[in-house]
C-alpha cells in the first residue's frame, strides 16, 4: 500500500500495547518504519517514532502512560491511496483487517474515489481512500 497525501498524524497508544501498533500498521498493512526491526526499536526505545506511509506522510506514534480512550473531538484520519478500490479492499481482507464500513465518494480536488473505514487496535478509525482507477 502506498499512501499519497497526508503529512502525518501524531497518535498516542497505551504503552504496554505497542507491539500491536506495529503488527497493525506494520506487519498487516505493510507500511514501513526507519528501522532495520520495528519490534526491536518498540522494544529498546519507546518514544516517538515514525510510520512512513510511503512517499513523504508520517504516522507519528507514541506510547502514553495513561491512555485516554475518550480522544475528544478525534474522529479518524484519511490516508489517501493511489491504488484501485478493488486494490485496496484486496490488501485489507488479505491482512485480515475488518471493513467496518464503504463510501463511495467524489470530490472535485481528488475526483471519484472509494472509502473503506478500518479500526486499528485502540479504537482509532482510519480512513483508506482508493482514489486510483
Amino acid at each position: 500500500m502506498h499512501a499519497t497525501a497526508i503529512d502525518h498524524v501524531n497518535l498516542g497508544f497505551p504503552a504496554d500495547r505497542l507491539e500491536e501498533v506495529i503488527e497493525f500498521y506494520v506487519d498487516r498493512l505493510g507500511f514501513e518504519t526507519g528501522f532495520d526491526d520495528p519490534h526491536a526499536a518498540v522494544r529498546d526505545d519507546p518514544g516517538l517514532f515514525a510510520i512512513e506511509l510511503g512517499g513523504g506522510p508520517r504516522l507519528y506514534v507514541r506510547p502514553v502512560e495513561e491512555f485516554d480512550a475518550d480522544r475528544g473531538s478525534y474522529r479518524h484520519v484519511a490516508i489517501r491511496i493511489d491504488d484501485s478500490p478493488e486494490a485496496v479492499r484486496s490488501l485489507l481482507e488479505d491482512a485480515a483487517i475488518e471493513i467496518g464500513s464503504t463510501a463511495e465518494r467524489e470530490r472535485e480536488s481528488v475526483g471519484s474515489y472509494t472509502s473503506y473505514y478500518v479500526t486499528d487496535p485502540f479504537g482509532y478509525t482510519v480512513e483508506f481512500m482508493a482514489v486510483g482507477g
